[in-house]
């Protein structure tokens, strides 16, 4: 079984999917115009307090202020305190947050003040002194190691690697000086640590453990917290140096691209292969191993055809239906998804199995809903599906089989970077779960509402058809021509308004790319996910 991490860097989207046993279980794209801002560190202003709601709204720079409630404030001791946000924060006063939440609808970007810096194999807290690991590692002697490891790195942690830095350099010019004979200085000068922004806070510093530490040693450990507590020292001085210049709101730390941010996500143990399929990407992910991860620069591969590079797991298939209705089961069954503002509903189908009864139909009906909450479990996270989700699974009279089902559930879940929780079965065999909404879903992403219907039918978004007609012409080109080399002419037919996006400058780079020649034919009668993709004469 493959498991594998597939870069697909094209010209205007970068799609980042991983797979798992053959099977795709996450994926990502990035577009320029999204410009998302998840992750990312502000000094932002407060514009103004809602007593009611018990949140504040933030100026960070964007163009809708974020969203700051009271429970993600944090006091000098790490915690958010029993306050009401009015006597904690004021008007105009300048605050340091962290985006949670992309924006969804029409509300803005979600905020908090429990900063989170995320590294390889941890995050750092600077407010939060805990340190946690991860329950997505399931040995708990593995945990309890991690723990203890983490526990005693960040006890030496008292001091910055600025200040280590210094007081190195300190004790060397002093070695140095009384080699040298000099004996003004008699003995080491005893020195106050510089206190940045308060020694308490430095010192309650914490960290939460991913599953990529599994197994790794405390020098790769350190390693990491060192890289993070370095980063962390200098949003401090940008943050500084943003309030004494009366630079806010003011952006100081950024999430990297779509290809280093994989890799530090998916990088780990289970991992078999790395490919990308273009030269600026391979070249990115190949720098990336080599500071990072040099043990995996050979499992890094450069896949020579740029389009077809979903194709080998029939990803596209699996997007398709990520956005459907419908999801089949293996067992005969399907499930069926409901999406609306306030929750999403599924509901399991038993297919052929409705017209059994009796121990008969327990049994399959046990069978549907396993299947069904692994498929749920990978739909949830391949939809960027959050909020509260209601699963109507097929009704069972045995207790043991419900409990079951409850469990392959939990246990699907299991993998899911996204914090999610389950209660248990009703009566009427519904499931309540919730999983943390971070980011856009799928669909947003690629679909936009109809404007005739008042949003109850979907279009496929100008740029996702965009990104699908460059990829179709790049199949072609690398198909057609002479010994299948490509070259020659190519004619593009599409609608108005998706011609429009093929400016001349994105032309030419499209040529350079597949070295042909691009006409693209404006046809008023088509629609903007329709389009056809023919080689002309030589």
């Amino acid at each position: 079984m493959a498991n594998e991490l597939l870069i697909d860097v094209g010209l205007t989207e970068t799609r980042v999917a991983l797979v798992e046993d053959d099977r795709l279980v996450h994926l990502d794209l990035e577009r320029p115009e999204r410009d998302s801002a998840l992750g990312a560190i502000f000094l932002g202003r407060v514009r103004r307090i809602e007593k009611g709601l018990q949140a504040a709204y933030v100026d960070i720079g964007l163009s809708r202020d974020g969203f700051l409630g009271r429970d993600d404030l944090v006091d000098a001791n790490g915690s958010g305190g029993d306050k009401p946000i009015e006597q904690c924060l004021h008007e105009g006063e300048t605050v340091l947050v962290q985006v949670s939440r992309d924006p969804v609808g029409d509300k803005g970007v979600k905020l908090t003040c429990r900063i989170a810096l995320p590294g390889r194999f941890l995050s750092l807290t600077p407010y939060d002194p805990a340190v946690r690991v991860t329950k997505r590692i399931s040995q708990d002697a593995e945990r309890m190691r991690l723990a203890a490891v983490m526990q005693s790195l960040m006890a030496l942690a008292d001091q910055t690697p600025l200040e280590v830095t210094a007081r190195l350099q300190r004790e060397v010019s002093e070695r140095l000086q009384h080699r040298a004979g000099d004996r003004r200085i008699a003995k080491p000068v005893r020195r106050e640590p510089e206190r940045r922004n308060g020694e308490e806070r430095r010192k309650a510093m914490g960290c939460i453990v991913n599953a990529n530490a599994d197994g790794v040693s405390k020098q790769e450990l350190f390693a990491d917290l060192e890289r993070l507590r370095a980063r962390w020292i200098a949003i401090e001085e940008r943050r500084a140096k943003a309030a004494s210049g009366s630079d806010v709101p003011a952006e100081l730390w950024r999430e990297m691209g779509p290809v280093g941010r994989a890799l530090r996500d998916f990088v780990g143990a289970r991992l078999d292969r790395i490919r990308v399929n273009a030269a600026a990407g391979f070249a990115e992910a190949r720098a990336w191993l080599f500071e990072h991860a040099p043990d995996y620069v050979a499992r890094l591969e450069r896949f020579d055809d740029p389009a077809g590079l979903f194709d080998l797991f029939e990803i596209e298939a699996d997007i398709a239906a990520a956005l459907g209705r419908r999801v089949d089961l293996p067992s005969g069954g399907a499930i069926v998804f409901g999406e609306t503002e306030a929750l999403t509903a599924i509901d399991v189908d038993s297919g052929r199995a409705s017209g059994r009864s009796g121990r008969a139909f327990e049994e399959q009906a046990l069978q549907t809903n396993l299947d069904a909450a692994v498929e749920i479990a990978r739909q949830l996270r391949l939809r960027g599906i959050g909020g509260i989700v209601v699963i109507d699974f097929l009704h069972m009279e045995n207790a043991a089989y419900r409990a079951q089902t409850v469990n392959a559930l939990r246990n699907a879940l299991k993998s899911d970077p996204a914090p999610t929780k389950v209660l248990g079965m009703s009566a009427l065999g519904l499931v309540e779960m919730t999983r943390k909404r971070i980011g856009e879903p799928l669909a947003a992403r690629l679909f936009e509402n109809c404007p005739t219907c008042d949003g109850d039918g979907r279009l496929p978004s100008l740029p996702a058809v965009l990104a699908e007609l460059l990829r179709r012409t790049w199949r072609e080109a690398s198909s057609g021509g002479p010994g299948g080399t490509g070259g020659g002419k190519l004619e593009i037919a599409c609608a108005p308004e998706v011609a429009a996006l093929v400016d001349a400058e994105l032309r030419a780079r499209l040529e350079r790319q597949i070295g042909a020649v691009v006409h693209v034919k404006p046809e008023a009668g088509r629609r903007r996910e329709s389009f056809a993709v023919s080689r002309l004469g030589h």
